[in-house]
């Protein structure tokens, strides 16, 4: 049995942790100031399974906490802490953290909860009736899954048949609040037969797991047989923003939390497996702490915009297409 996969999986979800903890130490540094960071850890397997699943033209709409699928999708280190540190060089000239490259199919929303969702509709609604078997993906969080918004782009994208993939981070907290006190009577699959759309559940922290599912709905999308709403099961296991003491968790939850994160798992199954050994992931780990290493010096080095710049690059109606 080959192992390729599931070692660029653990490759993958280590560069999305790597990316994101020098992002974090940048603005406890207070190299970057802000809004705080959103980190995505514990969550890694969600967005390296999914967008594995995708192919040059398809679309990937991000939440507040988009990095994860940004890296996954092959954005650039340097350009996307460039950007993070509101540098020139980065994806939007320094002038956003919510990265955004429309040539590598990845739309980077803000801090609105749930907007990025009625955004994928409205492009899946361009593709379909351009003719294009692309798809549109749009991640947003168990919290957001009460949004109005997204009921409606849901309802909608079964009404059309649309070629969309709503794909749901369910990592158990939005802000302080638990899943549980939130969603209630059948969950979010109920939901989804609600909407009359074809709906499945996987785990989360399992990037094979995930990459069959959002395979499953693309290619069922391509096919003409619309929308599917996919639930990841995982676990935030940093707070909602960098600065988060998280007081409201139990402390045993956190621990089992970190003792099924998805990193430790596939790597632990693969060397088990006798795919990996310690020398192995020590290189792997040395390779991509080179990689961040590299990513926060040109970032460190690069100017950031000029103050006259603040209104270039506006666009609006016609022009404003993808």
């Amino acid at each position: 049995m080959s192992y390729e996969r599931e070692l660029e999986y653990l490759r993958q979800m280590m560069r999305v942790r790597a990316f994101e903890d020098a992002w974090g130490e940048a603005y406890r540094n207070a190299e970057i100031e802000g809004i705080p960071p959103a980190l995505g850890t514990g969550q890694e397997a969600v967005s390296v399974g999914a967008c594995a699943a995708l192919e040059p033209g398809d679309f990937v709409f991000t939440t507040h906490r988009g990095q994860a699928a940004q890296v996954a999708r092959g954005l650039d280190a340097k350009r996307m802490m460039a950007e993070l540190y509101c540098r020139r060089t980065g994806y939007n000239k320094g002038k956003s953290y919510h990265i955004t490259d429309v040539e590598a199919g990845v739309i980077g929303m803000g801090g609105i909860v749930g907007a990025q969702v009625p955004v994928a509709a409205g492009v899946a609604l361009a593709r379909q009736l351009q003719g294009s078997d692309r798809v549109s993906l749009a991640f947003f969080g168990d919290g957001a899954a009460n949004e109005g918004v997204v009921q409606e782009s849901a309802s909608l994208a079964a009404m059309w048949t649309l070629p969309l993939i709503l794909l749901c981070e369910h990592n158990g907290w939005c802000i302080s609040q638990p899943a549980g006190d939130a969603i209630k009577g059948e969950g979010l699959m109920g939901r989804a037969r609600a909407w009359g759309l074809a709906g499945t559940s996987v785990d989360g922290n399992d990037p094979e797991a995930v990459h069959e599912a959002v395979a499953e709905a693309v290619a069922r999308a391509r096919g003409g047989e619309g929308a599917t709403l996919v639930e990841a099961r995982t676990l935030r296991l940093g707070g909602h923003l960098a600065h988060d003491p998280q007081t409201y968790r139990d402390p045993d939850e956190l621990a089992a939390g970190w003792n099924d994160c998805p990193i430790k798992r596939l790597s632990a199954a693969l060397m088990a497996a006798g795919a990996l050994d310690a020398a192995g992931l020590a290189d792997l780990e040395g390779e991509i702490a080179a990689e961040m290493e590299a990513a926060v010096a040109f970032a460190r080095q690069s100017p950031p915009p000029a103050p006259e710049e603040a209104f270039n690059d506006l666009w609006a109606g016609e022009q404003a297409h993808v």
